[in-house]
């Protein structure tokens, strides 16, 4: 007999009772390429120094942190994620900076045979431009997550950063295939 509980929609874990934590944080790490991409590689790079920053005073406070490493490969991944920019950070489904912009990637360029351009993520963060999430940002981010009482970006930013972009759209559909694709057609 199938387990209900095996949906892709529900996971049942058994962890061990020392472990337990009354509250846990979940991120969301998702990006079109971390192998080629210098935003993507980066800005994980970024996520995993504030998380080690941030660590003891998630363990002094009994907050767990659950890190999801999602490659978005696909169309049908892109739209499954609402992937709105790449990379992106989601703490407990929120976009950490849900008021984005985008410019030409060189590094995503570069895997294009032709002369298209890819744009990819552009952080903003304390007056200044960052191609790479700066780890700051994201330590703010994770710490607002544990002190927060519900509030957060607006509706209007959130539903934003959380609906499939034309940029993204555009990087799987050039080829008419759903395998990863700069979208220039070629």
């Amino acid at each position: 007999m199938d387990n209900p509980t095996d949906a892709r929609t529900v996971s049942v874990i058994q962890p061990p009772a020392e472990g337990y934590t009354r509250r846990t944080v979940t991120v969301d790490f998702l990006y079109l390429d971390n192998e080629s991409c210098e935003r993507c590689m980066g800005t994980e790079d970024a996520l995993q120094a504030a998380l080690e920053r941030i660590e003891s005073i998630f363990e002094s406070l009994n907050v767990g942190i659950t890190v999801r490493d999602i490659h978005v490969s696909t169309l049908d991944a892109a739209e499954a994620t609402q992937l709105a920019v790449s990379p992106t950070i989601r703490i407990n489904g929120r976009d950490i900076q849900p008021d984005y912009i985008e410019n030409t990637c060189d590094s995503c360029g570069d895997l294009c045979a032709c002369e298209g351009d890819v744009d990819c993520r552009l952080w903003r963060y304390r007056g200044k431009e960052h191609s790479t999430a700066p780890i700051g940002l994201i330590v703010e981010s994770l710490v607002q997550a544990i002190t927060s009482n519900g509030t957060g970006p607006s509706e209007s930013l959130e539903n934003r950063a959380n609906q499939l972009s034309s940029n993204v759209r555009d990087f799987f559909e050039g080829s008419g295939s759903d395998d990863l694709d700069c979208g220039c057609g070629c």
